[in-house]
């Protein structure tokens, strides 16, 4: 049912296939996914939760009452799902054994047992693929409920937190901690599925194999053990990592949100030496990380042959074992492994992950609020009583606010309060938007401030708006190729031992060392990038800071440096990998049954073609996804900026609507990206059941030379196509993470302050910035005792084909005389320059 539903996504894909994907062609979501809807469902569970609880609040609690029982609802299908594994090697067992010469009685059931077996691939489809999606689904709600929850405390913390916290922290709060919950809680099941799953395969193990099973899991559980230590040595790591990253967000956000005065001093090059000098600790941890990260990814790999092996051998030794057994038990321990060595400890983690978010959440909740002056209908204008406190000017007028609150004594104030910041703050928006700030629209006031201000013209041209614009800041389950050794007993003496299906798993293992030298490649080539575009965003010229967003700035050097840092190396490794395995595999198939390399080619070319379509659209949603997360965080920043402006004239819940209007765009995509994700996956998955309905049968019908065939042919097939799904995947997860690269590669290729300034001015073009040559370093020995500036006719614009925003200005600045504009100032002193060009950007009040 479930298959048929996403078909609601055909007519997008179809859409982004043949042509560009807009922001108008995408779906709006559902009010069940409304940033409104999901933010008033948690605000009203965690009020409940301060108010009824006698011990600390725990947010944990709330998320419990909003998200608990669908939640369980999804872990228990997922639960089915991973059930069916197990009863499929039991299946497959019957089907080897009705091949025995001693038991052909079971000959005639085979057919059915090949309709069972297929049946089961495709229940465990109708069951894993809707839990998935429907654990995603749940992680995205949880998000923006959280986002949106964490938005309101902001607009009402009281400036003492706010002096504490900067902007990169919140950024890291709100994009690293919140987007755990999008793709990693449907890991969070097999806390409890783990456990079950191991107990009912030890089981049935126990019936074939008796005490000799329990030799597998112990090695497993072992191996488990090595890779607690492993994980517990990469979040030391991270951790370290992570106060790292925080401090480079914090000084990236501080230059980009002050970059004139970075131009101003000439600091480029040294704002650059600090920021590379974060970044070189921060990378000697992030290399530690990603080789233990790599350790204990291929510990899985290496434990293929010794699970069977130590499990097989023993009871071999003893009694003896019949193919049968030998193909169930490398079936069990296909499962059993990937649940021991993956599933069990990625859940771990993710619950590690998660709870600690939340705390770091549930920690900023609780923090000290902002208070209202008191409103007292008997106080005529401001009225303090018994206040004591110590001020300047400008604390005392958020003493007045009740921004500040005094050591001692009220304050009471009646009527409105009319507010105007010394530290000047536009939103992103029209000149209309900034003067109207959520109320009715009024002509004639509004027409009235227009005239007042002397913006006719101005609001005319809107030219506003790239000042606004410049206060923005900022896998499918695993199925590897299980190439298991057959043991040659007496009941089958026509096979020999397939080398390549013993030990391919245990060579790849051994390739660490081969793959090591790669992902450490990728992270000097992340190392570079971040440098090259440090670099670029410092010597672009002002005319870039007023049509890039800062927001965008900082996701660059967030998000995206991250993707490079942590997950881009090992997926481009496990590709590359998996594409190995997968040609290796259809090699020895190949030789063993030529006619299964012929079913094969055309499902290869089935997913090649599949993966096309899909990719299409799956790059456009992706980058429009980018595209629209961009504005939530300049909401933040802009909020944050013009906090006492908002408080004072009551503007919260105007800026919460705009805020969660952003949500909702983002929303839209993200969610749309997952829904197409899903019915790419779902539609390799059926392809993998025919090619698997058809395999089964054609062995049944022709193969006739016993058991051994039978079980190594229908095992092949089902590792090929698993390992193939997966390699599918990887590559569109590959290319997901790519996009981050081509962002920032679009970033280092900004044209710099010299470029702009050699390019030839055509038809007396202006350029992007004032560009002032210090000539007298070129012209004259002596240098001048006394600096001096004359401007003459300028007329300066934001950028090339906008309008002018100064015309004909002229004026001259005396030796010891300044300009100040926007904490920006230049002292005309007689310091050399050299050949280094100064940049001055000319802005409107």
């Amino acid at each position: 049912m479930f298959f048929f539903l996403l078909r609601w996504t055909k007519p997008i894909l179809k859409k982004g296939y043949r042509r560009r994907l807009e922001l108008s062609d995408i779906y709006q979501i559902p009010s069940a996914d409304s940033a409104d809807n999901l933010s008033e469902k948690l605000e009203r569970e965690w009020d409940r939760e301060l108010a009824t609880s006698k011990k600390k609040p725990k947010l944990i609690n709330a998320l419990r009452r909003c998200f608990f029982w669908k939640f369980m609802f999804y872990g228990i299908m997922l639960y089915l799902g991973e059930v069916t594994k197990s009863v499929q090697p039991l299946l497959l067992g019957r089907i080897i054994a009705s091949y025995d010469p001693d038991n052909s009685d079971e000959r005639s059931i085979a057919y059915y047992l090949g309709i069972g077996l297929c049946l089961l691939f495709l229940v465990r489809t109708l069951l894993i693929h809707p839990a998935i999606f429907g654990l995603h689904h749940i992680g995205m709600q949880m998000r923006i409920a959280m986002f949106s929850l964490i938005y309101k405390k902001i607009l009402k913390l009281s400036s003492r937190v706010l002096d504490k916290i900067s902007t990169g922290q919140l950024v890291s709060l709100l994009s690293n901690n919140l987007n755990k919950f999008d793709e990693g809680l449907a890991l969070a099941h097999f806390v409890w599925i783990a456990p079950l799953q191991v107990a009912l395969l030890m089981g049935l193990l126990w019936d074939m194999l008796e005490a000799s099973a329990f030799s597998g899991l112990a090695f497993l559980i072992v191996l488990a053990f090595f890779q607690a230590w492993l994980g517990q040595m990469m979040m030391k790591y991270r951790n370290k990592r992570a106060g790292k990253i925080n401090e480079r967000l914090v000084i990236t956000s501080e230059i980009i949100e002050n970059i004139q005065s970075v131009k101003a001093y000439c600091w480029e090059d040294a704002m650059e030496k600090m920021i590379e000098s974060i970044r070189e600790t921060e990378l000697k941890l992030t290399r530690k990380a990603a080789y233990v990260r790599y350790f204990n990814s291929s510990a899985f790999f290496f434990s293929g042959f010794f699970v069977v092996f130590l499990a097989v051998l023993p009871y071999a030794v003893i009694k003896g074992i019949t193919l049968r057994k030998i193909f169930t038990t490398i079936s069990f321990c296909i499962v059993l492994r990937m649940t021991v060595t993956r599933q069990f400890p990625g859940s771990v983690q993710t619950w590690y992950d998660s709870i600690g978010a939340i705390n770091k959440i549930q920690d900023f909740l609780l923090k000290k609020e902002y208070k209202a002056p008191e409103y007292n209908l008997t106080t005529t204008g401001v009225e303090l009583d018994n206040v004591t406190a110590f001020w300047d000017e400008t604390s005392l007028l958020m003493l007045i606010m009740g921004e500040l609150e005094p050591s001692q004594g009220k304050i009471k104030h009646s009527g409105r309060i009319s507010f105007s910041p010394q530290v000047s703050w536009i939103m992103p928006g029209t000149i209309k938007e900034n003067i109207i700030f959520g109320v009715s629209y009024d002509e004639y006031r509004y027409k009235s401030v227009i005239k007042a201000c002397q913006l006719e013209e101005v609001s005319h041209l809107g030219l506003l708006k790239p000042k606004a614009g410049n206060t923005n800041a900022t896998q499918s389950e695993n199925s590897t190729s299980e190439k298991l050794p057959v043991i040659v007993t007496d009941t089958s003496t026509y096979y020999i031992i397939y080398i390549y299906v013993g030990v391919a798993d245990t060579l790849l293992a051994m390739g660490i060392f081969r793959g090591l030298p790669l992902v450490h490649t990728l992270i000097t080539v992340s190392k570079t990038l971040h440098q090259k575009m440090v670099h670029a965003v410092l010597h672009a010229p002002m005319s870039t800071f007023n049509s890039w967003k800062a927001g965008g700035m900082l996701n660059r050097f967030s998000k995206d440096t991250a993707v490079l840092d942590d997950l881009l190396p090992l997926t481009v490794f496990d590709f590359i990998q998996l594409i190995l395995i997968v040609i290796g595999a259809i090699t020895v198939v190949s030789i063993l049954q030529p006619y299964i390399f012929l079913a094969s080619v055309p499902v290869i070319a089935a997913f090649i073609v599949l993966r096309a379509y899909f990719l299409h659209t799956s790059q456009q949603l992706k980058q429009l996804e980018s595209e629209a997360r961009s504005p939530i965080f300049t909401h933040l920043v802009t909020s944050l900026k013009g906090l006492w402006t908002l408080r004072a004239f009551g503007r919260q819940p105007y800026f919460e609507t705009l805020f969660h209007k952003a949500l909702n765009l983002h929303t839209a995509n993200w969610f749309l990206y997952l829904s197409t994700l899903r019915w790419f996956q779902m539609r390799i998955e059926m392809i993998f059941v025919v090619f698997f309905v058809a395999v089964a049968f054609i062995s049944i019908i022709t193969t006739g030379d016993g058991p051994g065939r039978v079980g190594i042919i229908l095992t092949l097939a089902m590792n090929i196509m698993g390992t193939l799904q997966w390699a599918v995947n990887s590559s569109i997860d590959v290319d997901s993470l790519m996009r981050s690269v081509g962002r920032i590669f679009k970033f280092i290729d900004m044209p710099t302050e010299e470029t702009k300034n050699m390019k030839p001015q055509k038809n007396n073009q202006l350029s992007d910035a004032l560009v002032i040559e210090n000539r007298h370093v070129k012209e004259e020995k002596n240098w001048p005792s006394g600096g001096q500036m004359t401007v003459k006719d300028l007329t300066a614009k934001y950028s090339e084909g906008g309008a002018a925003v100064l015309e004909n200005m002229s004026f001259s600045i005396s030796s010891g005389q300044r300009v100040r504009h926007c904490f920006v100032v230049f002292y005309l002193t007689s310091i050399k320059l050299n050949y280094r060009s100064v940049i001055i950007n000319l802005l409107t009040d």
